[in-house]
């Protein structure tokens, strides 16, 4: 599960409105077959990924995935399906979808005869926090929002006569366009826009340890909000 959490969070920042998503298929053996993840929407989900990657080797074997399988036809088919279909006999899911267009899949596959498993709550937790954006959106119905803020020890966002450009170091504001990639929207009030004139993109990343969640984070454009 652990490893499917690592592939969910390459997602991050590309499939909204869908959740993110890890798979890891395991063959009869308890060897990994296949990964996948959901990279945006409208794409493969993470479970068509792995299984297309497993092939034959995942008859027999063991889904371990981030959220509940969905069970229902958008832009997609239904995971469920698809893993009865390549003959699956175990499937290990961490968080129930609460989404209920999409939700029932560990219902299905468990009337069909496959062993449904919940994950324990260390994997679960880890699970939910990687897709916290999305699981709030639709528990709640608004978005997830994430305050970010730059001050010096005195309460001070920048010297009174307009001259100093950055109170934070490299490493935090690597850490800021982090944050911008992972999201869907930056937003800033309009004082700011007048003030500085910032471009609010994504540049500078840190390095995440996962050479293909970089490359797709490099890529992302956050819609820029300017409130008025």
């Amino acid at each position: 599960m652990a490893r499917a959490v690592v592939l969910a969070a390459r997602g991050l920042g590309g499939t909204s409105p869908n959740p993110v998503v890890g798979c890891v298929v395991l063959d009869a053996a308890g060897d990994v077959a296949g990964e996948g993840w959901h990279a945006r929407a409208g794409g493969p989900h993470a479970e068509v990924g792995a299984l297309r990657e497993a092939g034959a080797r995942a008859r027999g074997g063991t889904a371990v995935v981030t959220l509940e399988p969905c069970d229902h036809t958008g832009r997609t088919g239904p995971c469920s399906q698809a893993l009865l279909a390549a003959g699956v006999a175990r499937v290990v899911l961490a968080v129930a979808d609460p989404d209920s267009r999409a939700a029932g899949g560990a219902r299905t596959l468990a009337e069909a005869g496959v062993d449904v498993l919940r994950a324990d709550p260390e994997q679960a937790e880890a699970a939910r926090r990687v897709n916290e954006a999305w699981l709030h959106a639709q528990r709640t119905g608004r978005p997830h929002v994430t305050w970010k803020l730059a001050a010096t020890l005195d309460g001070r966002s920048a010297a009174a006569d307009g001259t100093s450009r950055w109170i934070t170091s490299p490493q935090a504001r690597a850490d800021a366009h982090l944050l911008r990639a992972r999201s869907d929207a930056v937003v800033v009030g309009v004082g700011t826009v007048l003030a500085d004139d910032p471009s609010l993109t994504v540049r500078d990343l840190p390095p995440t340890g996962d050479a293909v969640a970089d490359e797709a984070l490099a890529a992302r454009a956050p819609l820029r909000v300017v409130l008025d």
